[in-house]
């Protein structure tokens, strides 16, 4: 036969053409053909890849196939085209650690398992991006055919990609079918975005005769070409096979030609052309699987494998396998279908059981899948249970969540017990974020489970319920599983306690919990454990704290536990925080977080340094960083990531007075019963723009309102925000006393930024009292604990040093004109203008200078103005009066004034003192 053109698919061609040519300038997706099979789905893909390497794309192909495992067509794709070779540093740390659970060579050996509640699918879909784009210099085609066969995980991979590769040069052609189980997936995925899907129905009568004689060289009678139209219907792949028939036995004249009925009894005769023992090779190997695997068939059939490749070259030679790409498949899976269908139902469940042990007895890891069905299918039930339910438990831990629960089906569709699946469906769904179907998944199964297996649901039932923050449900499935010396019942109770701000409860279960660990927890037990003693111990002691996280790293570091390790350095850096507002554990949490591809925890690690950076630099200066982590949250799906980013854009924008900027950014907290952190952020953020204006009682409203339902849980967040609550309340006269006292029974109050707050909300109430040394001792007070957070102390210092203005003590005007060459230099002109106006009322109004010197922050307290710089700085070279006159166009007289002017403000007799006194305040 020979090859030509496509027939009767002009439509589809030219989406082709058009996919194509859009994906080489820049804009690719996934081109997805949907039909039914033999109606031409992979003679479309080939054409795609012939005019993509016509266009200069790269081409990497893959194949998906029954009971092939998670992501098996991409992996295989990706390994054709050189992956495993490539340089690792090519691609990024966290990238890097996610490709581990598609290509065997990447593994790290610690970041593979997945983060709870982050989906493993979208981390590895961006992982594939970084991949392509290390791996393929210019433009690509993944061509991946025979997706109906493939996973779930690969599908969602796959919309994933489809979505994210718009702006790229990669553009993903697939083809399946639409009539199989999974359709309903595939159907989802033909909907998303970035996918064109394409259709392909049957070929007219007209357009068959056409691609026959386009197939062959020698004209076929008319009769013989009708027949054959009819019995082909529509399908080119079955008219192509027929024809192979017509021309391997042509008909005599006027004989009807050899056409059968049905693709079954094409299969038939040409099966009926090979010898017994090579027509039971072929059976078995129809039955294996869709793929003939050469290496295990001779143990599966009891024959030599010499015998079986000659069955093999056999097969070849009647049109039921053809090579490609290097391996020997069958010509089209309805074949393969067509002789497993011939087969009566006792011949069959032998041959598949034959065909799973072989399987098994090879002993490779990538067969059990595979080797679990063929038992099922032969009888083997309950083996074959076994064997789904300990294959999903090593899925959910590399990260295949969904290729894990279609194995929890399977198991249960060959009679496993529902507790057994519930024990591992239950982790599986809470590592998936899907915490409330986990808990009704595991209530489902708890009335048939009994022994052990109820005490482990139970178990996962309070890991579940922890999770989801339902502490009192999580205390309750404890109690139920019967297993209070458990190290695990001790730390889930301590957790629940904990969480519902049962903090002293918490700490003697957190106690009980580690000893129990100590003694029989194992070492991940051991550091939960930790992690809730350090948690309850940074209420109150930031070194005991310090002490319980700095050993759950140890502990973690020991056994190679990325994700405990990472968790224990976020505490640690929380407990270095509350001590002096900076943390060298927090960057060490992000890197390695990073590095094993714990993108959820990286992103946790980095919004609490946002904190930081904010209070010291100010809310502007994490905008860049926070507008990053936003995206990579949004497009990986971490709601907690996403929510803290959202708020750290929506305070910088606030910052930036850009009302419209600040509202986008807040629209993007979550509004739901599962994160009750949004009303206090939100409430934080709209308070900023008045506080910058200085409307204090606007600003305390505001905040007060979001705060209050938060301030007093024990176990909340120390946000900054507390001390200037506290504050507020106390600057307006808003029941401060109350708020100064919550504060205080805070472990919040233990942050220096709180603590200053406190300490100068303390010296506002004392100086309203008369109390003038107290009020100016409590401002010193908090001016050291400020001092290393320069944005907030100079926020902060405008409302305690109003109330020193106001109510006359202390000395306020050194201080607001430090702090206005502060906020002039930053560029904080609301800030500024409030410190002149507080200047004006202390009897001390400054002119903001008509000079052209910067005044460094020691002259501008002094009062020095840019104008007076501007002659200092000639005063000190020793020009005269007359020289600086000349250089500034002003006036002897006026220059003199500037001088007597500097003489006073920084106390010196005369020019020459004048010279070392300013050396001495700016060095």
């Amino acid at each position: 036969m020979q090859t030509t053109t496509l027939i009767g698919r002009t439509e589809a061609l030219a989406v082709v053409h058009a996919t194509v040519a859009r994906a080489v300038a820049g804009s690719g997706g996934l081109l997805l053909f949907l039909g039914e099979a033999g109606v031409g789905k992979s003679r479309l893909l080939g054409e795609v890849a012939r005019l993509a390497q016509e266009r200069g794309m790269r081409v990497l192909e893959g194949r998906a196939a029954e009971s092939g495992g998670a992501y098996r067509p991409l992996a295989e794709a990706l390994l054709r085209g050189g992956a495993e070779d490539l340089d690792r540093a090519a691609v990024r740390p966290p990238y890097r650690a996610a490709l581990g659970r598609l290509l065997p060579g990447w593994t790290t050996g610690g970041g593979e398992a997945p983060e709870p509640g982050v989906d493993p699918a979208l981390v590895l879909g961006e992982a594939v991006v970084h991949l392509l784009r290390a791996l393929v210099d210019g433009p690509c085609l993944l061509v991946l055919d025979d997706l109906h066969w493939a996973d779930a995980d690969t599908l969602a991979l796959l919309g994933y990609l489809a979505g994210r590769l718009g702006d790229s040069r990669v553009l993903v052609a697939a083809a399946a079918r639409d009539d199989e189980p999974n359709a309903d997936a595939l159907d989802r995925l033909a909907a998303g975005p970035g996918v064109r899907a394409t259709p392909l129905t049957r070929l007219a009568p007209a357009e068959l005769a056409t691609l026959v004689r386009a197939r062959t060289r020698e004209p076929l009678d008319d009769d013989v070409l009708a027949a054959l139209v009819a019995r082909a219907d529509g399908l080119p792949l079955l008219a192509e096979e027929l024809l192979v028939e017509v021309l391997r036995s042509p008909p005599a004249a006027g004989a009807p030609p050899p056409v059968p009925r049905t693709v079954a009894a094409l299969a038939r005769r040409r099966l009926a052309l090979l010898e017994p023992v090579a027509q039971q090779c072929l059976r078995v190997a129809a039955v294996a699987g869709t793929e003939p695997d050469w290496a295990v068939l001779p143990a599966a059939v009891g024959q030599p494998e010499a015998v079986v490749l000659a069955a093999a070259r056999a097969a070849v030679g009647a049109s039921l396998l053809r090579e490609d790409a290097g391996r020997l498949r069958w010509r089209h899976a309805l074949l393969r279908e067509a002789v497993v269908a011939d087969l009566v139902p006792p011949e069959r469940a032998a041959l598949a059981r034959r065909a799973g042990e072989a399987l098994l007895a090879r002993g490779r890891e990538e067969d059990a899948a595979r080797a679990a069905g063929l038992l099922a299918a032969g009888g083997e039930r309950e083996r074959a249970a076994g064997l789904f339910l300990r294959l999903a438990r090593r899925d959910r831990t590399t990260g295949a969540l969904r290729h894990a629960g279609q194995l929890l089906d399977r198991a249960t569709g060959v009679g496993a017990d529902p507790a057994a699946v519930a024990v591992e469906r239950v982790p599986l769904l809470t590592a998936a974020g899907r915490v409330g179907e986990a808990l009704e998944a595991g209530v489902a199964a708890l009335p048939s489970a009994a022994g052990d297996l109820h005490a482990e649901l139970c178990l996962q039932l309070a890991r579940a319920a922890v999770t989801a923050r339902r502490w009192q449900e999580a205390e309750a499935y404890v109690e139920r599983s019967g297993r209070p010396d458990d190290a695990r019942s001790a730390v889930l109770v301590a957790d629940a306690a904990f969480g519902a701000g049962d903090v002293d409860r918490a700490g003697a279960l957190a106690a009980t919990a580690l000893a129990r660990a100590e003694r029989s927890g194992g070492p991940a037990v051991l550091c939960e454990a930790l992690d809730v003693v350090g948690r309850v111990a940074r209420l109150s002691d930031p070194g005991q704290a310090r002490a319980a996280f700095s050993r759950a790293v140890q502990v973690a570091a020991e056994h190679r536990l990325v994700p405990q390790q990472v968790t224990g350095l976020i505490g640690l850096g929380t407990a270095e925080l509350l001590v002096d507002e900076t943390s060298e554990a927090l960057p060490r949490a992000r890197e390695l977080a990073l590095a094993a591809g714990l993108l959820g925890q990286a992103g946790a690690a980095e919004v609490i340094l946002f904190d930081a950076v904010a209070v010291t630099r100010g809310p502007r200066a994490v905008e860049e960083r926070a507008r990053a982590l936003l995206a990579r949250a949004a497009r990986l799906n971490l709601p907690e990531v996403h929510a803290a980013s959202a708020f750290g854009v929506a305070l910088a924008r606030a910052a930036a007075g850009d009302p419209a900027g600040t509202e986008a950014a807040l629209a993007q907290l979550p509004r739901s019963a599962a994160w009750p952190d949004a009303g206090p952020l939100e409430a934080a953020v709209r308070a900023l723009p008045p506080l910058l204006a200085h409307d204090l009682a606007a600003a305390n409203a505001t905040l007060d309102a979001g705060l209050t339902v938060v301030v007093g849980h024990r176990a909340a967040a120390p946000l900054h925000q507390f001390g200037l609550w506290a504050l507020l309340r106390t600057a307006v006269d808003d029941r401060g006393e109350a708020a100064r006292e919550v504060l205080r029974g805070l472990p919040a109050a233990l942050r220096p930024a709180n603590r200053g707050a406190l300490h100068y909300a303390d010296a506002i109430a004392a100086g309203r009292q008369g109390r003038a040394g107290e009020a100016a001792d409590l401002l010193a007070r908090g001016d050291a604990d400020l001092a290393g957070l320069s944005w907030l102390h100079r926020l902060l210092h405008l409302v305690v040093l109003d109330a020193a203005v106001t109510d006359g003590w202390g000395d306020p005007v050194p201080l607001l004109r430090a702090d206005l060459a502060e906020h002039e230099r930053a560029g904080d002109q609301q800030p500024a203008r409030t410190c002149r106006a507080l200047l004006a009322r202390a009897g001390a109004p400054t002119r903001r200078g008509r000079g052209d010197s910067p005044v460094p922050g020691a002259l501008r307290a002094a009062g020095v103005t840019s104008r007076e710089m501007d002659v200092l700085a000639l005063v000190s070279t020793g020009a005269t009066n007359a020289q600086v006159a000349a250089r500034l166009h002003l006036s002897p007289r006026t220059v003199e004034t500037h001088v007597a002017n500097l003489l006073a403000k920084l106390g010196v007799p005369d020019r020459g003192r004048l010279r070392e006194r300013v050396a001495a305040l700016t060095r």
